[in-house]
């Protein structure tokens, strides 16, 4: 008896988590942390993504420095922010507030506390570096790719479902169109490729 619950419970298990792993973003009302599309905290400042990467058109490496060096993109320290806020005060009640609290966090040194808006699970490994550098045969991708039109966004969201289901039909895509350039297919497949 206890043999047959055993393999239930397990074929239960396996009905239920799979479908969740491979990107369908509800099962029963379940949603896993990083399927939160839309998801926007309430940010100390808000950081107009409108003004600065669309109106002004600073690329979104001048802030996320790290984006094609490491793994995290990183968020941008108020040093980045202040080489042009020093000078630039703003225009509006609105936008010179803000700044003033950018200039305050920066002269106490205590920075600002973002909210993370993507967040991949501790589980799921995920290096920036290899998709803005290394992917699509050396030309990597732009950040719009995965994060949106950014620049046409105002406090920054969370716009794809970033699932597992999600990454895995991205590689399955790129590989095909590898195939179709005549290059070796190179994003990998395999499990430990993100489960390491």
């Amino acid at each position: 008896m206890n043999a047959k619950l055993a393999v239930l419970f397990l074929a239960l298990t396996i009905g239920t988590a799979m479908p969740v792993l491979l990107g369908f973003r509800e099962v029963w009302d379940i949603a896993l942390p990083n399927y939160h599309t839309g998801y926007q905290p309430d940010q100390p400042i808000p950081y107009s993504h409108r003004l600065h990467a669309g109106y002004l058109n600073i690329d979104c490496q001048y802030c996320h420095t790290a984006a094609d060096q490491s793994r995290h993109a990183g968020v941008p320290n108020l040093q980045t922010c202040m080489n042009c806020h020093t000078t630039v005060l703003g225009r509006t009640t609105e936008s010179k507030d803000r700044i003033a609290k950018v200039k305050e966090a920066f002269d106490s040194g205590k920075g600002v506390a973002w909210s993370r808006v993507h967040n991949n699970p501790d589980f799921a490994y995920f290096n920036h570096m290899t998709h803005v550098r290394i992917a699509k045969n050396g030309q990597g991708f732009d950040c719009q790719e995965c994060h949106g039109q950014m620049q046409n966004e105002g406090v920054a969201n969370q716009k794809e479902i970033m699932s597992m289901g999600w990454c895995i039909n991205c590689h399955r895509t790129w590989n095909d169109e590898y195939k179709k350039q005549g290059w070796k297919p190179a994003a990998p497949l395999n499990c430990d490729a993100c489960h390491r």
